[in-house]
């Protein structure tokens, strides 16, 4: 394990990619940051309709920025799994109706959920603002955060090739 600051890293081998995403969902403040707010998987489409279903989103509202989640194990291709699968994400992300729909999200959960409403009362964030600083976050492209539990160089190099920062 190690630990910097407020996060922790551990390494650890994953018999599945529901078992890295369940970890994932369960640490998702020691990931993003102890002021993120992790949303579950839900179907966003491009501009044009195609869906995608990301593993979670991740907003982090002291960092002002938001990532798109994608669990993924290291035995699935580069070249025709992951890179295909996040490209249509990145896309969708991008869609303006994607983004409404996600700070919609948030907004619905803040209001049934004190330790969020603590979240945003910890960054100064009043409810009032809640919509207008969510917009601010959202009008930056996506951070692609991909817990994996093992990167390939295929996979560095690929990720290097894109204009969104990557995670691995």
């Amino acid at each position: 394990m190690l630990i910097i600051n407020d996060r922790k890293f551990v390494l650890a081998k994953f018999d599945t990619e529901d078992e890295l995403e369940r970890v994932v969902v369960a640490n998702a403040e020691y990931i993003f940051g102890p002021s993120s707010i992790y949303l579950p998987k839900s179907l966003i489409r491009t501009p044009d309709g195609t869906g995608t279903i990301p593993d979670g989103y991740a907003i982090d509202l002291d960092g002002l920025s938001w990532y798109i989640v994608e669990a993924e194990a290291s035995q699935h291709s580069v070249w025709s799994h992951i890179a295909p699968q996040v490209a249509k994400q990145i896309i969708a992300a991008n869609n303006p109706a994607t983004k409404q729909k996600l700070i919609r999200t948030v907004i619905d959960r803040v209001r049934d959920d004190e330790s969020l409403q603590d979240k945003f009362a910890e960054q100064n964030i009043e409810p009032i603002d809640y919509h207008q600083v969510l917009a601010q976050i959202f009008a930056a492209d996506p951070i692609i955060g991909m817990p994996i539990d093992a990167v390939k160089n295929d996979l560095r190099e690929w990720a290097a090739t894109l204009k969104v920062d990557v995670r691995l």
